[in-house]
Protein backbone atom coordinates (compact mmCIF):
# COMPACT_ATOMS: atom_id res chain seq x y z
CA UNK A 1 0.00 0.00 0.00
CA UNK A 2 1.40 3.40 -0.97
CA UNK A 3 0.26 6.90 0.07
CA UNK A 4 1.47 10.33 -1.02
CA UNK A 5 1.10 13.78 0.62
CA UNK A 6 1.47 16.66 -1.86
CA UNK A 7 4.71 16.68 -3.83
CA UNK A 8 6.93 16.23 -0.77
CA UNK A 9 5.90 12.71 0.35
CA UNK A 10 7.68 10.12 -1.77
CA UNK A 11 6.53 6.80 -0.40
CA UNK A 12 4.77 5.14 2.52
CA UNK A 13 4.48 1.31 2.53
CA UNK A 14 2.70 -0.80 5.11
CA UNK A 15 2.81 -4.58 4.86
CA UNK A 16 0.81 -6.94 7.11
CA UNK A 17 2.07 -10.53 7.43
CA UNK A 18 0.50 -11.66 10.72
CA UNK A 19 -1.72 -14.79 10.22
CA UNK A 20 -2.82 -15.23 13.83
CA UNK A 21 -4.27 -12.35 15.83
CA UNK A 22 -2.12 -11.27 18.75
CA UNK A 23 -3.48 -11.34 22.31
CA UNK A 24 -5.14 -8.17 23.44
CA UNK A 25 -3.37 -5.88 25.87
CA UNK A 26 -5.08 -4.45 28.97
CA UNK A 27 -7.39 -1.57 28.18
CA UNK A 28 -5.59 0.97 30.43
CA UNK A 29 -2.24 0.69 28.62
CA UNK A 30 -3.35 -0.84 25.33
CA UNK A 31 -0.95 -0.20 22.43
CA UNK A 32 -2.09 -1.79 19.16
CA UNK A 33 0.39 -4.16 17.53
CA UNK A 34 2.69 -2.74 14.84
CA UNK A 35 3.12 -4.66 11.61
CA UNK A 36 6.52 -6.28 11.33
CA UNK A 37 7.27 -4.84 7.87
CA UNK A 38 6.54 -1.11 7.93
CA UNK A 39 8.63 1.12 5.71
CA UNK A 40 8.71 4.92 5.42
CA UNK A 41 10.50 7.22 3.04
CA UNK A 42 9.70 10.93 3.52
CA UNK A 43 11.41 13.89 1.85
CA UNK A 44 10.75 17.50 2.98
CA UNK A 45 7.38 16.97 4.63
CA UNK A 46 5.71 19.19 7.21
CA UNK A 47 6.13 17.93 10.79
CA UNK A 48 2.41 17.99 11.67
CA UNK A 49 1.52 16.00 8.55
CA UNK A 50 4.09 13.31 9.29
CA UNK A 51 2.88 12.93 12.89
CA UNK A 52 -0.74 12.51 11.83
CA UNK A 53 0.10 10.05 9.05
CA UNK A 54 2.33 7.82 11.17
CA UNK A 55 -0.28 7.58 13.90
CA UNK A 56 -3.09 6.84 11.44
CA UNK A 57 -1.34 4.33 9.17
CA UNK A 58 1.35 2.70 11.29
CA UNK A 59 1.03 3.19 15.04
CA UNK A 60 -2.78 3.29 14.92
CA UNK A 61 -2.70 4.80 18.36
CA UNK A 62 -5.10 7.44 19.70
CA UNK A 63 -3.22 10.71 19.79
CA UNK A 64 -3.51 14.43 20.57
CA UNK A 65 -1.21 17.01 18.92
CA UNK A 66 -0.48 20.19 20.83
CA UNK A 67 -1.27 23.47 18.97
CA UNK A 68 2.35 24.53 19.32
CA UNK A 69 3.34 21.39 17.39
CA UNK A 70 0.78 22.10 14.68
CA UNK A 71 2.24 25.61 14.21
CA UNK A 72 5.70 24.18 13.59
CA UNK A 73 6.49 24.83 9.91
CA UNK A 74 9.75 22.89 9.77
CA UNK A 75 10.21 20.35 6.98
CA UNK A 76 11.79 16.99 7.82
CA UNK A 77 13.01 13.94 5.93
CA UNK A 78 13.60 10.40 7.17
CA UNK A 79 13.59 6.73 6.10
CA UNK A 80 12.61 3.82 8.33
CA UNK A 81 12.35 0.05 7.93
CA UNK A 82 10.53 -1.84 10.74
CA UNK A 83 12.47 -5.01 9.94
CA UNK A 84 15.62 -3.33 11.17
CA UNK A 85 14.33 -1.62 14.30
CA UNK A 86 11.42 -0.92 16.60
CA UNK A 87 9.07 1.76 15.25
CA UNK A 88 7.98 2.95 18.69
CA UNK A 89 11.56 3.52 19.85
CA UNK A 90 12.45 5.22 16.59
CA UNK A 91 9.38 7.43 16.80
CA UNK A 92 10.14 8.64 20.32
CA UNK A 93 13.75 9.42 19.41
CA UNK A 94 12.66 11.20 16.25
CA UNK A 95 10.23 13.49 18.10
CA UNK A 96 12.81 14.09 20.82
CA UNK A 97 15.26 15.38 18.19
CA UNK A 98 12.62 17.96 17.23
CA UNK A 99 12.19 19.05 20.88
CA UNK A 100 8.85 17.24 21.09
CA UNK A 101 7.85 14.62 23.66
CA UNK A 102 5.19 11.90 23.98
CA UNK A 103 3.12 11.56 27.14
CA UNK A 104 0.97 8.44 27.39
CA UNK A 105 -2.24 9.14 29.30
CA UNK A 106 -4.90 6.39 29.53
CA UNK A 107 -3.81 4.86 26.25
CA UNK A 108 -3.61 8.18 24.37
CA UNK A 109 -0.36 9.71 23.07
CA UNK A 110 -0.09 13.44 23.76
CA UNK A 111 2.53 15.02 21.47
CA UNK A 112 3.68 18.33 23.00
CA UNK A 113 6.66 20.67 22.89
CA UNK A 114 9.27 20.42 25.57
CA UNK A 115 9.00 23.24 28.06
CA UNK A 116 12.15 25.37 28.25
CA UNK A 117 14.24 24.86 31.32
CA UNK A 118 13.58 27.38 34.03
CA UNK A 119 16.66 29.55 34.50
CA UNK A 120 17.23 31.30 37.76
CA UNK A 121 17.12 35.10 37.53
CA UNK A 122 20.56 36.64 37.96
CA UNK A 123 21.41 38.32 41.22
CA UNK A 124 21.88 42.00 40.37
CA UNK A 125 23.91 44.52 42.30
CA UNK A 126 24.55 48.24 41.79
CA UNK A 127 27.80 50.12 41.18
CA UNK A 128 27.97 53.91 41.61
CA UNK A 129 30.97 55.66 40.06
CA UNK A 130 31.91 59.35 39.85
CA UNK A 131 34.02 59.98 36.73
CA UNK A 132 37.30 61.83 37.28
CA UNK A 133 37.99 63.07 33.76
CA UNK A 134 35.50 61.85 31.16
CA UNK A 135 31.81 62.56 30.71
CA UNK A 136 29.31 59.91 31.75
CA UNK A 137 27.88 59.85 28.20
CA UNK A 138 31.33 59.02 26.80
CA UNK A 139 31.87 56.17 29.28
CA UNK A 140 28.38 54.74 28.76
CA UNK A 141 28.66 54.80 24.97
CA UNK A 142 32.06 53.11 25.14
CA UNK A 143 31.18 50.40 27.68
CA UNK A 144 27.55 49.51 26.90
CA UNK A 145 28.35 46.95 24.13
CA UNK A 146 30.51 44.96 26.57
CA UNK A 147 27.71 44.09 28.99
CA UNK A 148 24.75 41.96 27.88
CA UNK A 149 22.92 41.41 31.18
CA UNK A 150 23.43 44.60 33.17
CA UNK A 151 22.68 48.15 32.06
CA UNK A 152 23.49 51.78 32.79
CA UNK A 153 20.73 53.92 34.25
CA UNK A 154 21.39 56.87 31.90
CA UNK A 155 20.42 54.76 28.86
CA UNK A 156 17.03 55.66 27.42
CA UNK A 157 14.81 54.51 24.58
CA UNK A 158 15.99 57.26 22.21
CA UNK A 159 19.76 57.55 21.74
CA UNK A 160 21.26 60.99 21.20
CA UNK A 161 24.76 62.24 20.30
CA UNK A 162 27.06 63.11 23.17
CA UNK A 163 26.77 66.85 22.51
CA UNK A 164 22.95 66.69 22.41
CA UNK A 165 22.25 64.81 25.63
CA UNK A 166 19.89 66.42 28.11
CA UNK A 167 20.62 67.28 31.67
CA UNK A 168 18.95 65.07 34.25
CA UNK A 169 16.84 68.00 35.41
CA UNK A 170 15.66 69.20 31.99
CA UNK A 171 12.78 66.83 31.31
CA UNK A 172 9.87 66.04 33.67
CA UNK A 173 9.29 62.35 34.43
CA UNK A 174 6.97 60.61 31.99
CA UNK A 175 7.43 63.17 29.22
CA UNK A 176 8.71 62.39 25.72
CA UNK A 177 11.94 64.26 26.43
CA UNK A 178 12.60 61.94 29.36
CA UNK A 179 13.01 59.07 26.86
CA UNK A 180 16.12 60.68 25.36
CA UNK A 181 19.57 59.82 26.66
CA UNK A 182 20.60 62.04 29.55
CA UNK A 183 23.96 63.21 30.76
CA UNK A 184 24.94 63.21 34.40
CA UNK A 185 27.92 63.55 36.73
CA UNK A 186 27.33 60.10 38.26
CA UNK A 187 27.53 56.71 36.54
CA UNK A 188 25.15 54.06 37.92
CA UNK A 189 25.38 50.48 36.66
CA UNK A 190 23.15 47.54 37.60
CA UNK A 191 24.44 44.06 36.81
CA UNK A 192 25.79 40.77 38.07
CA UNK A 193 28.79 40.40 40.36
CA UNK A 194 30.99 39.31 37.46
CA UNK A 195 29.96 42.35 35.42
CA UNK A 196 30.60 44.67 38.33
CA UNK A 197 34.07 43.20 38.79
CA UNK A 198 34.78 43.62 35.06
CA UNK A 199 33.53 47.22 35.13
CA UNK A 200 35.76 48.03 38.10
CA UNK A 201 38.78 46.78 36.14
CA UNK A 202 37.92 48.68 32.97
CA UNK A 203 36.88 52.09 34.36
CA UNK A 204 40.36 53.25 35.52
CA UNK A 205 41.72 52.45 32.05
CA UNK A 206 39.11 54.45 30.10
CA UNK A 207 38.39 57.26 32.57
CA UNK A 208 41.66 59.04 31.79
CA UNK A 209 42.51 62.70 31.33
CA UNK A 210 41.80 64.19 27.93
CA UNK A 211 44.90 65.47 26.18
CA UNK A 212 45.40 69.22 25.82
CA UNK A 213 47.69 71.26 23.61
CA UNK A 214 48.90 74.84 23.35
CA UNK A 215 48.75 76.09 19.78
CA UNK A 216 50.91 79.02 18.67
CA UNK A 217 50.32 80.36 15.18
CA UNK A 218 51.41 83.24 12.99
CA UNK A 219 49.47 84.18 9.85
CA UNK A 220 51.59 85.96 7.26
CA UNK A 221 50.56 87.89 4.21
CA UNK A 222 53.49 87.88 1.79
CA UNK A 223 53.66 90.20 -1.21
CA UNK A 224 56.20 89.38 -3.92
CA UNK A 225 56.74 90.07 -7.57
CA UNK A 226 55.82 87.57 -10.24
CA UNK A 227 59.51 86.87 -10.84
CA UNK A 228 60.38 86.13 -7.22
CA UNK A 229 58.70 82.75 -7.04
CA UNK A 230 56.30 81.58 -4.35
CA UNK A 231 56.20 82.99 -0.85
CA UNK A 232 56.42 79.43 0.48
CA UNK A 233 59.80 78.90 -1.20
CA UNK A 234 60.94 82.35 -0.09
CA UNK A 235 60.07 81.54 3.53
CA UNK A 236 62.07 78.31 3.38
CA UNK A 237 65.10 80.20 2.08
CA UNK A 238 64.83 82.85 4.82
CA UNK A 239 64.43 80.26 7.59
CA UNK A 240 67.23 78.12 6.25
CA UNK A 241 69.63 81.06 5.94
CA UNK A 242 68.95 82.87 9.22
CA UNK A 243 68.46 79.83 11.44
CA UNK A 244 71.11 77.70 9.82
CA UNK A 245 68.64 74.91 9.15
CA UNK A 246 68.94 72.31 6.46
CA UNK A 247 65.36 71.84 5.29
CA UNK A 248 65.24 68.69 3.23
CA UNK A 249 62.43 66.76 1.63
CA UNK A 250 60.56 69.90 0.53
CA UNK A 251 59.37 69.35 -3.01
CA UNK A 252 58.87 72.27 -5.36
CA UNK A 253 55.24 71.20 -5.69
CA UNK A 254 54.66 70.91 -1.93
CA UNK A 255 52.84 73.58 0.07
CA UNK A 256 53.80 72.47 3.58
CA UNK A 257 56.94 71.50 5.48
CA UNK A 258 57.68 70.35 9.03
CA UNK A 259 60.65 71.65 11.06
CA UNK A 260 61.54 69.80 14.25
CA UNK A 261 64.63 71.72 15.38
CA UNK A 262 63.26 75.26 15.67
CA UNK A 263 60.80 77.17 17.80
CA UNK A 264 58.08 79.41 16.49
CA UNK A 265 59.61 82.42 18.23
CA UNK A 266 62.92 82.03 16.41
CA UNK A 267 61.13 81.49 13.11
CA UNK A 268 58.99 84.56 13.74
CA UNK A 269 62.08 86.68 14.42
CA UNK A 270 63.73 85.41 11.27
CA UNK A 271 60.78 86.23 9.04
CA UNK A 272 60.17 89.62 10.69
CA UNK A 273 63.49 90.85 9.29
CA UNK A 274 62.10 90.60 5.75
CA UNK A 275 59.70 93.42 4.89
CA UNK A 276 57.84 91.22 2.43
CA UNK A 277 56.46 89.15 5.34
CA UNK A 278 53.61 90.92 7.14
CA UNK A 279 52.26 89.23 10.26
CA UNK A 280 48.52 89.88 10.31
CA UNK A 281 47.64 87.58 13.21
CA UNK A 282 49.59 85.86 16.01
CA UNK A 283 47.08 83.77 18.00
CA UNK A 284 48.06 81.57 20.92
CA UNK A 285 45.42 79.34 22.47
CA UNK A 286 45.02 76.28 24.66
CA UNK A 287 42.49 73.68 23.51
CA UNK A 288 41.35 70.24 24.65
CA UNK A 289 41.41 67.15 22.47
CA UNK A 290 38.22 66.77 20.48
CA UNK A 291 37.15 70.40 21.06
CA UNK A 292 37.32 73.34 18.67
CA UNK A 293 39.16 76.61 19.15
CA UNK A 294 38.20 79.68 17.13
CA UNK A 295 40.24 82.84 16.82
CA UNK A 296 38.75 85.85 15.02
CA UNK A 297 40.23 89.29 14.37
CA UNK A 298 37.91 91.45 12.31
CA UNK A 299 34.35 92.66 12.31
CA UNK A 300 30.79 91.46 11.84
CA UNK A 301 29.27 93.09 8.77
CA UNK A 302 25.48 93.29 8.32
CA UNK A 303 24.22 91.70 5.10
CA UNK A 304 20.71 91.47 3.70
CA UNK A 305 18.88 88.22 4.33
CA UNK A 306 15.50 86.81 3.38
CA UNK A 307 12.35 88.89 2.88
CA UNK A 308 9.22 87.71 4.70
CA UNK A 309 5.59 88.72 4.19
CA UNK A 310 2.89 88.48 6.83
CA UNK A 311 -0.46 86.81 6.13
CA UNK A 312 -2.40 90.08 6.13
CA UNK A 313 -0.25 91.47 3.30
CA UNK A 314 1.39 94.23 5.31
CA UNK A 315 4.81 95.74 4.72
CA UNK A 316 7.49 93.09 3.93
CA UNK A 317 10.21 92.56 6.51
CA UNK A 318 13.86 92.44 5.39
CA UNK A 319 16.05 90.35 7.66
CA UNK A 320 19.67 91.23 8.34
CA UNK A 321 22.43 88.69 8.91
CA UNK A 322 25.80 89.48 10.44
CA UNK A 323 28.75 87.73 8.83
CA UNK A 324 32.27 87.72 10.20
CA UNK A 325 35.21 88.96 8.19
CA UNK A 326 38.88 89.45 8.86
CA UNK A 327 41.29 86.78 10.07
CA UNK A 328 39.44 83.65 11.23
CA UNK A 329 41.31 80.59 12.44
CA UNK A 330 39.54 77.38 13.52
CA UNK A 331 41.59 74.59 15.11
CA UNK A 332 40.36 71.12 16.12
CA UNK A 333 43.06 68.88 17.65
CA UNK A 334 42.85 65.18 18.40
CA UNK A 335 45.59 64.24 20.85
CA UNK A 336 47.00 60.74 20.44
CA UNK A 337 49.82 58.88 22.12
CA UNK A 338 52.56 59.96 19.71
CA UNK A 339 51.05 62.65 17.48
CA UNK A 340 48.40 65.34 17.36
CA UNK A 341 45.96 65.28 14.42
CA UNK A 342 45.08 68.90 13.76
CA UNK A 343 42.21 70.07 11.55
CA UNK A 344 42.95 73.63 10.39
CA UNK A 345 40.51 76.06 8.80
CA UNK A 346 42.16 79.38 7.98
CA UNK A 347 40.20 82.22 6.39
CA UNK A 348 41.12 85.78 5.53
CA UNK A 349 38.20 87.80 4.20
CA UNK A 350 36.84 91.30 3.75
CA UNK A 351 33.74 92.95 2.31
CA UNK A 352 33.63 95.28 -0.67
CA UNK A 353 30.90 97.24 -2.40
CA UNK A 354 28.94 94.86 -4.56
CA UNK A 355 28.95 95.23 -8.31
CA UNK A 356 27.01 92.07 -9.12
CA UNK A 357 24.25 90.20 -7.35
CA UNK A 358 22.02 91.66 -4.62
CA UNK A 359 21.89 95.45 -4.41
CA UNK A 360 22.89 97.18 -1.17
CA UNK A 361 24.52 93.97 0.12
CA UNK A 362 28.33 93.88 0.22
CA UNK A 363 30.35 91.18 -1.48
CA UNK A 364 32.50 88.89 0.65
CA UNK A 365 35.98 88.32 -0.70
CA UNK A 366 37.85 85.57 1.09
CA UNK A 367 40.82 83.27 0.87
CA UNK A 368 40.39 80.05 2.79
CA UNK A 369 42.58 77.06 3.61
CA UNK A 370 41.26 73.81 5.13
CA UNK A 371 43.46 70.82 5.86
CA UNK A 372 44.27 68.13 8.42
CA UNK A 373 47.85 67.39 9.44
CA UNK A 374 49.61 65.13 11.94
CA UNK A 375 52.04 67.08 14.12
CA UNK A 376 54.53 65.76 16.65
CA UNK A 377 54.93 67.45 20.02
CA UNK A 378 56.82 70.74 19.51
CA UNK A 379 57.02 70.37 15.74
CA UNK A 380 56.90 73.53 13.61
CA UNK A 381 54.72 73.43 10.48
CA UNK A 382 54.70 75.94 7.65
CA UNK A 383 51.65 75.79 5.36
CA UNK A 384 51.15 77.87 2.22
CA UNK A 385 49.33 77.74 -1.08
CA UNK A 386 46.76 80.57 -0.91
CA UNK A 387 48.02 82.77 -3.72
CA UNK A 388 46.41 85.77 -5.40
CA UNK A 389 47.96 87.42 -8.48
CA UNK A 390 47.26 91.06 -9.22
CA UNK A 391 48.23 93.21 -12.22
CA UNK A 392 48.48 97.01 -11.81
CA UNK A 393 48.37 99.23 -14.89
CA UNK A 394 49.59 102.85 -14.63
CA UNK A 395 49.14 105.60 -17.19
CA UNK A 396 50.77 109.04 -16.92
CA UNK A 397 51.14 112.01 -19.24
CA UNK A 398 49.68 115.44 -20.02
CA UNK A 399 46.23 115.15 -21.54
CA UNK A 400 46.96 117.53 -24.41
CA UNK A 401 49.98 115.52 -25.55
CA UNK A 402 49.63 112.67 -28.05
CA UNK A 403 49.30 109.14 -26.71
CA UNK A 404 52.75 108.31 -28.03
CA UNK A 405 54.26 110.70 -25.49
CA UNK A 406 52.36 109.15 -22.56
CA UNK A 407 54.09 106.62 -20.29
CA UNK A 408 52.44 103.31 -19.52
CA UNK A 409 53.56 100.57 -17.15
CA UNK A 410 52.25 97.21 -16.01
CA UNK A 411 53.31 95.84 -12.65
CA UNK A 412 52.50 92.32 -11.52
CA UNK A 413 52.37 91.36 -7.84
CA UNK A 414 51.52 88.23 -5.96
CA UNK A 415 50.02 87.97 -2.50
CA UNK A 416 50.22 84.69 -0.62
CA UNK A 417 49.01 83.59 2.79
CA UNK A 418 51.35 81.51 4.96
CA UNK A 419 50.46 79.82 8.23
CA UNK A 420 53.23 79.09 10.72
CA UNK A 421 51.99 76.66 13.38
CA UNK A 422 53.51 74.98 16.43
CA UNK A 423 51.72 72.57 18.76
CA UNK A 424 52.99 71.79 22.26
CA UNK A 425 51.37 69.02 24.24
CA UNK A 426 50.56 69.69 27.89
CA UNK A 427 51.92 66.91 30.03
CA UNK A 428 50.36 65.95 33.34
CA UNK A 429 52.47 66.66 36.38
CA UNK A 430 52.91 63.73 38.70
CA UNK A 431 52.31 64.60 42.36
Amino acid sequence: MKHSIGLSLLMLAVYANAAVPLPKAPKAMAIPPIESTVKFDFQSVNVAQIISLVYLEALKQPYVIDPAVLRDERLVSFRFDASKGDLRTFWENFLDSLDFKIELRHGVDYVTSKKPAQTASPNFDVLIYHPKYRQVSYLVGLLTPIFTTGNFTVNRTVHAPANAKNSTTDAPPGSAAASIDQDSDTLVFQGTQDELAKLNRILPQVDTATGEVVVKAVVYEVTTGNSEGSAFGLALNVLGGKLGLSIGGASTLANSVSIKSASIDSAFSALSGDTRFKAISTPQIRVKSGAQARFTVGQDVPTLGAVTYSQNGSQPVQSVEYRSSGVILNLSPTVRESTVDMTIDQQISDFAKTETGVNNSPTLTKRQLSTTVSIADGELVLIGGLTQDKDTNTHSGLPFLPQLLHSKSNTGSRTEILLLLQVSRIREKLL
